[in-house]
């Protein structure tokens, strides 16, 4: 996936789990509003980060958060690349919905002007370079105050992937292992469905390369291991970092992991900061994608509920 995308990914925090005293404790995994190069994933396909503490008092919330970011280079460089991501939480007593959205766009000149080491190439041809929508919801229920049972769903369209669809379902069970207000550690262990509808384009390429047009599409049945780690260093500023394994049931050698840090500023009652390292390693791409992405990335968030 190109480099000269700044992209927004995908994050929802849980609250607190209910019990006759409602203490505090986390609610789910899932994660923490990531920026990316554009390829950002959302859920239970390779992005998580940590709940959200709230109070003992309050296990009912409802909120609203957009993220947008950018990236305008003219001169030597010329690309555009646009991102936005909105979520969703509703958490009634022990019932948590999430709901949320990500799209990533770029574009970028082929060729630097004037560049001799470039001659040949059209230097005002621009090429769309990054192109990707997601969606994602999840229901928890947290029937412990330490574990939870959640059922997940994710959906993503992706050009440079060669994906016209790339659907993920995936029922878990989560158990943290810490549960403080400001300090957790938490496991997710389950089953993820997964299919995959394929662009002409990507068979295309892919048939060219080796001679063979793999299937238009492609299912697949894995176990989910996941870990999450969140840390709040102090009023303003929180690390989370998590690691998702994906191993198929159909082919030994098939096989995803992901993993993701964020660091995040809370600017104000409403706005953050957060920089974040994302690694994406997929063994049996399509021919011709490549099986590894990191991502470094800036984002600005807005909470509007």
């Amino acid at each position: 996936m190109s480099t000269l995308v700044l992209a927004a990914a995908l994050a929802v925090s849980y609250a607190n789990v209910v019990t006759a005293e409602e203490p505090a404790v986390p609610a789910g995994t899932v994660t923490k509003d990531p920026a990316s190069s554009g390829s950002t994933d959302l859920g239970g396909s390779g992005q998580f980060g940590a709940p959200t503490a709230k109070p003992a008092e309050s296990t009912d919330a409802t909120e609203l958060n957009l993220n947008f970011g950018g990236i305008f280079n003219t001169g030597n460089s010329r690309s555009l690349a646009v991102t936005g991501l909105g979520k969703f939480l509703l958490r009634r007593k022990i019932h948590q919905f999430t709901a949320a959205a990500a799209g990533n766009y770029g574009r970028a000149a082929l060729a630097v002007r004037d560049d001799p080491a470039t001659e040949g190439v059209n230097e005002g041809d621009i090429k769309q370079t990054v192109g990707n929508v997601q969606g994602q919801v999840r229901y928890d229920v947290f029937f412990h105050p330490r574990f939870s049972a959640f059922l997940m769903s994710t959906a993503r369209y992706d050009k440079f992937q060669g994906l016209d669809l790339r659907l993920n379902v995936d029922p878990g069970i989560a158990m943290y292992a810490l549960a403080e207000e400001k300090h957790k550690l938490w496991f997710e262990v389950g089953y993820d469905f997964q299919f995959d509808l394929r662009s002409e384009d990507g068979r295309d390429t892919s048939e060219a390369l080796t001679g063979t047009r793999p299937p238009k599409t492609l299912v697949n049945h894995a176990a989910r291991l996941f870990a999450g780690y969140t840390n709040n260093l102090s009023k303003y500023v929180t690390f989370d970092t998590g690691f998702e394994y994906l191993q198929s049931f159909l082919v030994a050698k098939r096989f995803r992991m992901n993993w993701v840090n964020a660091l995040t500023v809370a600017l104000s009652d409403r706005f953050t900061l957060a920089t974040t390292f994302t690694l994406r390693y997929e063994n049996q791409p399509l021919p011709g994608v490549r099986n590894l992405d990191t991502i470094t990335s800036l984002l600005l968030g807005v909470r509007l509920i």
